[in-house]
C-alpha cells in the first residue's frame, strides 16, 4: 500500500488533458545533434523551409490513446519529400502552439531527396 500516488485513472486523465484535448504539431529540426537540452525553447529550433513536402504535421487528439498514463499515437506520421529539402534533418519535436513539449534527435540524419520519406514512431519521442 502507498500513502500517496497517482493511480492509473489519474494518469489517463492527465494524459488526455495534455495530449488528446490539445492539437499539437510535429516538426523537424536541423540543429546540431546532441545540442538541445532541458532549457531549449521553440525559438531555438531551426526548421527546414516549408517547401518540397515539408510542413509541420498536426497531431489530432482523436489519434491519441492513453493506457495507464502511457500515450500512444495510433498512426506513424510521415513526411514525403516532393523535392530536396533545404537542410539535413537531425531530429523531430512535438509542439503545442509555440511551446516545445518533446524533442528527439534522429539516430541518423535524414537527407530529403525527392521521393524520400521520413516516418516517425511518436512513442520514441514522448518516452522519457
Amino acid at each position: 500500500m502507498a500513502t500517496s500516488g497517482t493511480p492509473n485513472s489519474g494518469l489517463n486523465q492527465i494524459g488526455a488533458w495534455v495530449y488528446v484535448a490539445n492539437a499539437m504539431s510535429l516538426v523537424c529540426y536541423t540543429n546540431t545533434a546532441n545540442s538541445l537540452s532541458d532549457t531549449t525553447v521553440y525559438a531555438d529550433l531551426v526548421q527546414p523551409a516549408v517547401a518540397n513536402g515539408y510542413a509541420p504535421i498536426t497531431l489530432t487528439g482523436a489519434n491519441w490513446t492513453v493506457t495507464n498514463g502511457v500515450m500512444t499515437y495510433n498512426t506513424d506520421p510521415q513526411w514525403s519529400a516532393t523535392g530536396t529539402w533545404g537542410a539535413t534533418v537531425t531530429g523531430v519535436a512535438i509542439l503545442y502552439s509555440t511551446t516545445l513539449m518533446h524533442f528527439k534527435d534522429l539516430t541518423a540524419p535524414f537527407i530529403a531527396a525527392s521521393g524520400g520519406k521520413l516516418k516517425i514512431d511518436l512513442t520514441t519521442i514522448v518516452a522519457p
